[in-house]
């Protein structure tokens, strides 16, 4: 039971460090978005903020995706799933986490891939190599299969999860 508690403060903490990256991503994408646009109209473009502001997406997108899963709030067609009694409800949701766990670990052995064959090259404007872009993805799909584990844990052991108020 520690060791799932622990499991558990884990994947909260890290959810906890990825809101707040995410926020700082967000908040960077909106202040070098009013900058270009200040600086065009009355200076030289910046020709770096785009592009910066391109990879903060995609690291808020990941990261992100990560928070919302853990929540559960992602779109789902649950009408289907209604229909059937309690039991095989929590039957089928076991099997869509460890679906998308799948898909998961899936992605983050792709990703680290993609990323060994994107590692030579440099962004165009920051010169930036694009595997730290890529890593997005394994880090991101990583997170997302530990709150995979995270939630099937919770579903079977629900008397060990810690008290914790909603969002």
């Amino acid at each position: 039971m520690a060791v799932m508690k622990a499991f558990h403060k884990l994947c909260k903490s890290l959810d906890y460090i990825c809101g707040g990256i995410c926020i700082f991503c967000i908040a960077g994408m909106v202040i070098l978005t009013g900058l270009q646009i200040v600086c065009r109209l009355w200076f030289t473009a910046l020709v770096w903020s785009e592009e910066l502001t391109r990879y903060l997406m995609v690291w808020a997108t990941f990261l992100g995706a990560s928070c919302v899963y853990r929540r559960s709030g992602h779109i789902n067609v649950t009408i289907i799933q209604s229909l059937f009694p309690k039991s095989c409800q929590k039957l089928m949701q076991v099997c869509c986490h460890l679906l998308c766990g799948a898909f998961f670990i899936a992605a983050v052995l792709y990703g680290i891939d993609y990323m060994g064959m994107q590692s030579r090259q440099l962004s165009a404007a920051l010169r930036i190599p694009m595997s730290w872009v890529y890593l997005a993805i394994p880090i991101g799909c990583g997170l997302m299969a530990f709150n995979v584990c995270d939630l099937l844990l919770k579903m079977f052991f629900p008397d060990s999860d810690e008290e914790e108020g909603t969002i």
